[in-house]
């Protein structure tokens, strides 16, 4: 009877864990993979984590220097219509939207519902550079997901898109999202305790996209308008130094590096400069974490 029992627990051990095993392996792929648009590498990333290798992932403004002024080509629209989803940002991040129909049973904007917590901006600011030529800026700030409290709120509308779309494979996107969950908010505790080391220390951003990064960890910051690849005029260097008076800064962000001309003019004036890539095009090298966690580091030379 010892025996019986014994035999009877190895059993039910080995059933349950090849049961386990079978649940944690990603479902096996058909011979189609559904197709998820997203407009912006965060979401990109964030649909990848959670979905992959169940979804295939498609980013057509990888072709832009920048996602949030990216105009579709007819064969875009024609493809994004035809896709399982269409992933968008929200908050104003999609100008193109406003001249392409798309199906609205496909569509989910992912920051839909924090639409309380978006930030109005208070002019519009028309400008031109690099290949995009002139645009604006004005609205709403869009790059919501510089707040990694939001970025999870976006990965959770991907999550709950996938799981309605697709259901069957509920348990592993949830799984899935857990884990990047518990990474953006590591990230977050990071970013939180770099920068209250001093947050009465003023900074300087070239480019006024960094809002929510700025709200959310009380960054005491003011925008310029100022393009790493171009050296400001004489106009923008005074009103740079008309804004100093009042915002005494010895440190500008940028979103890539700038020029080293304008470094060196920067530093003769005793403002250091440092990156904080916003990482709303796909990285050449790394992810969207691994560029963050770069960030934070940076970060610390302003802060400690």
């Amino acid at each position: 009877m010892k025996s019986v029992v014994m035999v009877g627990l190895t059993l039910s051990i080995f059933l349950f864990s090849c049961s386990t095993q079978k649940e944690q392996e990603p479902p096996q792929q058909g011979k189609t993979m559904p197709v998820i648009y997203v407009s912006n590498y965060p979401l990109k990333y964030f649909s990848q984590r959670i979905g992959s290798p169940i979804v295939d992932i498609k980013f057509p403004t990888t072709v832009s220097p920048d996602p949030a002024y990216w105009q579709p080509t007819a064969e875009d629209v024609t493809a994004m219509q035809k896709a399982d989803l269409i992933i968008l940002n929200g908050a104003t991040f999609e100008k193109w939207l406003k001249n392409v129909t798309l199906p609205s049973s496909k569509v989910v904007e992912t920051a839909s519902g924090f639409e309380d917590q978006f930030i109005p901006l208070q002019e519009i600011v028309t400008h031109s550079h690099g290949l995009e030529g002139e645009h604006e800026h004005g609205g709403t700030a869009f790059t919501t997901w510089l707040d990694m409290s939001l970025a999870v709120q976006h990965a959770k509308s991907v999550k709950e898109a996938l799981i309605a779309r697709f259901p069957e494979h509920k348990g592993y996107f949830e799984d899935q999202f857990i884990q990047l969950k518990k990474d953006l908010r590591s990230l977050d505790a990071k970013l939180e305790t770099v920068i209250k080391n001093d947050l009465t220390k003023p900074v300087f951003f070239s480019h006024p996209v960094y809002q929510y990064l700025e709200k959310r960890y009380a960054i005491n910051g003011k925008s310029v308008h100022w393009e790493a690849e171009e050296m400001p005029d004489t106009k923008m260097w005074a009103d740079f130094e008309s804004l100093r008076e009042h915002h005494p800064a010895q440190w500008m962000i940028w979103e890539s590096e700038p020029a080293t001309e304008i470094l060196e003019k920067l530093e003769a004036i005793g403002v250091k400069s440092v990156v904080f890539n916003p990482c709303g095009n796909e990285p050449e090298d790394g992810d969207f974490l691994s560029v963050m966690e770069a960030n934070v580091q940076r970060l610390k030379q302003i802060y400690q």
